[in-house]
């Protein structure tokens, strides 16, 4: 059930990555492409009272892999990014751990 959450970006770019990113993770995360949740949230960035430019980020939101895993999983992530990001462009990658006994789906949490 890997939650990607994308801002800081171009709803275009977010609608590109979606053809080939899940393809590409799917295999390495072990889970049906089914079971992934791409999502864009459009975001203002501010410093000293004027709207900036910021930095794109790329939140995902799973159950507790290892880290070599998620090591493996920000590679491809930035890897597959890279072609819609300016050159010396920072890209941040944020993993959210997601416990079962929190996560609940029609109402059935996965801690059972």
């Amino acid at each position: 059930m890997p939650h990607l959450r994308f801002r800081g970006m171009a709803r275009a770019t977010v609608k590109e990555i979606s053809k080939t990113l899940v393809t590409t993770l799917a295999p390495v995360i072990n889970s049906p492409e089914s079971h992934f949740v791409m999502e864009f949230i459009p975001a203002e960035f501010v410093r000293d009272g004027q709207i900036i430019t910021g930095q794109p980020l790329i939140e995902v939101l799973w159950f507790t892999r290892p880290q070599e895993l998620q090591d493996q999983v920000a590679t491809l992530i930035t890897e597959a990014m890279r072609a819609y990001l300016e050159p010396d462009q920072d890209l941040c990658i944020i993993f959210t751990a997601l416990e079962g006994h929190n996560y609940y789906e029609n109402g059935q949490h996965y801690g059972k």
